[in-house]
């Protein structure tokens, strides 16, 4: 019951940037009409209102919870429509975390305590409640308005959902603001008596929630069953292989990782902002650590219309650029080296920040300069996008596979929650068992 109820939550999406998504007017509409319609209530019926306001943020959080571990199995967010409009961009961000919880998780609570307050407001039981209701709306604010910074400036990215618990948040604070209007007693009286009443109550309340959740999401992420991004059990492959629409065509200048006479061959195609890519990295490099008969071999990909002429639509604004420093690093034999700080950099690709970051992977900066000013590093990257496109991708990260089907090559359907099964199917390979029967590919998106 609980997996189906977070599946619906989260549609069915591709695993990969650059895949379609719910049309942007329909989802943004969407949003809008859930922030007037709870406007409408609370400008007329403030107390009705701040419940209303409690229950939509409390939706949006569920579901940024729950995206927020699924796009650590290579899900999309239904919001990913460009590279401005991506939730995925900013739910896999570093500010979308405290302690390795997501902070939607804590907004949960939030809304709970919210929704706590106002329900006491609203059966008469607390006349002191709206001061802390305030309080509470303040404090979100606040802290909306350093995340709304950090995701334009920063991130460069917009987050539909978290934009629209922001409006919430600004609606539970002019709620709150009428109800302390109405109060009989100054606010700092009424809010020593909140506190005294109600601070306690509507703690335990948020604290719950946010306990249980944490719970559910610990449980259902990590029980090796089923989990929030609906990825099998690790040994099962039925659907981890399928056929290559195109052909994988290699040059020889692919940066390799691992041992080059490894049985087992990875290709992956990928960009340097793309955000599943970032994680995908790190788990990439502990399956080969765990696995010494399978190398990765790496093929740029950037999803911009600065390098890519198969692009349909702006993206990725850094991700050339990124790929032909990448291709310079190589150079100078520091591929991997820079590679890793840019991927766990992505937010941060300006010409200026990998130059620092090529600095502290060792590289020599006279050279590297010259070499990123010199046309031949971004030639280089457009041959590994030809090399993409004949493989028909249809996004990133996309990771083949060369070993395990004589000379065939095979993709993975895997993600950064994936790495325990792929290390399992490496397993059962050298074990002598049959691999799955690959399936057929899904038609590109048009």
């Amino acid at each position: 019951m609980l997996q189906t109820l977070l599946l619906a939550l989260v549609p069915a999406a591709h695993a990969a940037d650059g895949a379609t998504s719910a049309p942007a007017p329909l989802l943004i509409g969407v949003v809008v009409l859930a922030v007037l319609a709870v406007a409408g209530v609370i400008f007329t019926r403030p107390v009705d209102g701040m419940i209303a306001g409690a229950g939509v943020g409390a939706m949006a959080t569920v579901y940024l919870t729950v995206q927020h571990f699924v796009a650590q199995h290579g899900g999309t967010s239904i919001c990913n429509v460009s590279s401005v409009i991506n939730c995925d961009a900013v739910n896999t961000s570093k500010y979308s975390e405290i302690g390795g919880t997501p902070i939607a998780l804590f907004g949960l609570g939030f809304y709970a305590a919210m929704g706590y307050l106002a329900f006491r407001t609203k059966a008469g039981r607390s006349s002191a409640a709206p001061a802390l209701l305030l309080v509470g709306a303040l404090g979100s604010v606040g802290y909306d308005l350093f995340l709304a910074y950090k995701s334009i400036a920063e991130i460069g990215a917009l987050c539909i959902f978290c934009a629209g618990t922001w409006a919430i948040n600004a609606l539970l604070l002019a709620g709150s603001v009428l109800l302390v209007r109405k109060l009989e007693v100054p606010v700092g009286k009424a809010l020593t008596t909140a506190f005294a009443d109600d601070a306690i109550p509507a703690t335990l309340m948020g604290l719950g929630v946010f306990v249980v959740g944490l719970m559910v999401v610990k449980m259902e992420s990590g029980s090796g069953g089923v989990s929030l991004g609906g990825a099998p059990k690790v040994d099962d492959f039925a659907d981890l292989v399928e056929n290559v629409r195109g052909s994988i065509v290699l040059d020889g200048t692919e940066p390799v990782r691992g041992d080059p006479a490894s049985k087992y061959s990875l290709v992956e195609f990928a960009d340097y902002e793309c955000p599943h890519c970032g994680l995908m990295s790190p788990v990439l490099k502990k399956v080969l650590e765990e696995n010494r008969d399978v190398k990765l071999l790496f093929k740029h990909y950037p999803l911009s219309m600065d390098c890519n002429k198969y692009m349909a639509r702006p993206m990725h604004p850094m991700a050339c650029g990124a790929a032909a420093s990448a291709e310079c690093a190589r150079v100078q034999g520091r591929f991997w080296e820079l590679s890793e700080q840019m991927f766990a950099n992505r937010e941060f690709l300006s010409p200026d920040d990998i130059r620092f970051m090529a600095e502290k992977a060792g590289l020599d900066a006279e050279a590297f300069n010259a070499c990123v000013a010199n046309p031949a590093a971004m030639d280089a990257v457009k041959a590994d996008i030809e090399a993409g496109a004949t493989a028909k991708i249809d996004g990133t990260p996309s990771i083949f596979l060369l070993g395990a089907y004589g000379d065939k090559w095979v993709k993975l359907n895997v993600g950064p929650g994936d790495k325990d099964r792929m290390t399992a199917f490496f397993a059962h390979l050298r074990a002598g068992k049959p691999p799955p029967t690959p399936t057929e590919p899904a038609p590109l998106p048009e």
